[in-house]
């Protein structure tokens, strides 16, 4: 038999342009390359959805793990953040298309030098609890968010914003320290706390019983089964056509893919398995939407760990991995090989120009020989008493992704590296990597891409919040900085690419696959546009959608 032949059978076992300088301020602020549209616009394109909406029923959603927080503060797992984003809103949102949409506010204007943003706020919007929302509210969440003693996941976005003033109830106004061309679609969609509220229950019981501005209130949470929001009556662009929304946690995919079948949920938040996407597409009894996942599908690797911490370790092991092979084999083909930290979907800034690793396992083992790593008497290498083994944490009930762990665990011992599986939810896995608890994982995540922007100071800076491998690199430091500073789009691209090529040497996580991000919505779901950029940005307009059960 082959080496390719082995792999696959291993797998197989397992798997059973501006003229003016305010114009080119905006379109700094809104990251060079998203479109700004006007409220007219967004309404306008609304209505030409359907002219006939029907009214009721509950659209049922399905989620792949607990939800234990419906606070803004805990938006970095999408089964978390579908429902706060339907209970919580910005002053503007980026939605399915990578456009720019006011929401809490009617408009924004920069100020020639680009350090001050003046937003003009909708008048006539609720919170869930009957209170105004008014300027107070936006000067409270972002105050609470840069104060460092909250600690908040979303500090980062705020490094540059010098103050934020509210000179009447319907103005907020943000001065920066210096331009920043990421602030309308980092800042200025942020979701906004409700001021008295949130003061009184402070953020821990917050996080069970939300009140935000959006178009479903709380109603129920069970965090191992259910999450229920309910039409709010008063929201301020009319009241959602479906009455309830609900999302049910269902960590096996088996079992997701069994409830669309049967019609007993009409969308699944976490992807299915390969073969079941095959299924449904063909079935002809769903909308379908395929796209290009912005997330890296990747193991993080702890590179404070005395074996993972070397540069020539961390490429030894991507070099002795059949990427391909986890594409075609695992995904059926709905994936391509992972080159940095970036996804093709960002296609403006994404450089492929970057160092490759091949499957090649005779470079891998030259790379650790090289390096001193030395096959002991049981087959895994050693080093000043150091062995090369390494424990990987995999997300309970995730047979997806799962056989990449189990077939790289293959390689790697045929490599002289010695990896240990063990199971965890997904809570505790992503805090002990942030904490460099757990030496390497198994998730998808979005490292530069989220909103269409590359801006990744949060997961590839030093000390970011989402930093899961304790990565730290002075220059990549540098450049995140000088990426949300720079006005020249040309310049800032460059930045971006110089990032990736820094990641596709350091390696400091093992960037597997860009997968297809495909979602299916059950035929009765009515509203759905024609075509998305960004299928998960679809959630926060369920408001429009509606159910229409004779389809």
């Amino acid at each position: 038999m082959t080496n390719e032949q082995d792999r696959i059978s291993a797998i197989g076992k397992i798997m059973a342009s501006h003229t003016d300088r305010r114009s080119a301020l905006k379109a700094a602020a809104a990251a060079g390359l998203i479109p700004v549209l006007g409220s007219a616009a967004v309404a306008q394109r609304a209505a030409a959805q359907d002219a006939t909406p029907k009214t009721g029923g509950t659209l049922v959603l399905l989620g792949q793990d607990s939800i234990e927080s419906l606070s803004p503060e805990d938006t970095g797992e999408t089964v978390q953040w579908v429902p706060i984003s339907n209970m919580f809103e910005g002053l503007y949102m980026v939605n399915e298309m990578y456009e720019l949409e006011p929401v809490l506010a009617d408009s924004y204007e920069p100020s020639e030098d680009g350090l001050t943003y003046t937003f003009k706020l909708k008048s006539d919007v609720t919170f869930h609890n009957g209170d105004a929302f008014t300027s107070a509210d936006v000067l409270y969440t972002y105050n609470w968010i840069m104060d460092e003693a909250n600690a908040s996941t979303r500090l980062a976005n705020f490094e540059l914003v010098e103050t934020v003033e509210a000179p009447d109830d319907t103005t907020v106004v943000v001065t920066l320290k210096e331009a920043d061309v990421t602030f309308m679609v980092n800042v200025a969609t942020v979701y906004i706390y409700p001021e008295a509220y949130h003061t009184e229950t402070g953020e821990n019981d917050f996080k069970v019983a939300p009140v935000g501005t959006g178009p479903y209130e709380f109603g129920e949470l069970n965090p191992q089964q259910r999450v229920v929001l309910n039409a709010y009556e008063g929201y301020y662009r009319g009241r959602a056509n479906i009455d309830s929304l609900q999302v049910d946690v269902v960590p096996e995919a088996a079992g997701r893919m069994s409830a669309l079948e049967t019609g007993q949920a009409d969308n699944s938040i976490w992807g299915l398995n390969a073969e079941d996407n095959t299924t449904l597409k063909e079935s002809g009894e769903f909308t379908v939407f395929e796209t290009k996942q912005v997330a890296t599908n990747h193991f993080p690797l702890n590179n404070e760990h005395p074996f993972l911490k070397e540069k020539e370790v961390r490429q030894a092991l991507l070099w002795a991995l059949d990427r391909q092979a986890f594409a075609d084999e695992i995904f059926l083909g709905q994936a391509t090989v992972a080159t940095s930290n970036l996804s093709p979907a960002i296609e403006a800034y994404y450089n492929p120009d970057v160092a490759q690793y091949s499957y090649d396992p005779e470079k891998a083992k030259e790379l650790l020989e090289g390096a001193g790593w030395v096959e002991g008497s049981d087959g895994v290498r050693e080093k000043d008493g150091v062995r090369a083994a390494f424990t990987m944490m995999v997300f309970q009930g995730d047979t997806q992704r799962r056989p990449e762990a189990e077939v790289a665990q293959q390689w790697w011992q045929e490599i002289g590296v010695e990896c240990t599986l063990e199971e965890g939810v997904v809570s505790e896995i992503l805090g002990g990597l942030r904490e460099g608890e757990y030496d390497a994982g198994l998730f998808n995540w979005v490292y530069g891409g989220s909103n269409g922007d590359p801006d990744a100071r949060d997961t590839l800076g030093t000390g970011g919040a989402n930093n899961f491998f304790q990565f730290s690199n002075e220059e990549v430091d540098q450049l995140l900085g000088d990426g949300i500073r720079e006005l020249d789009p040309e310049a800032r691209v460059e930045m971006y690419k110089r990032i990736q090529e820094i990641i596709a040497e350091e390696v400091p996580f093992l960037f597997l696959l860009n997968l297809n991000n495909i979602t299916f919505y059950a035929n009765r779901v009515k509203g759905l546009p024609a075509e998305v950029l960004q299928a998960d940005n679809l959630y926060p307009k369920v408001y429009q959608f509606w159910i229409d059960e004779e389809a």
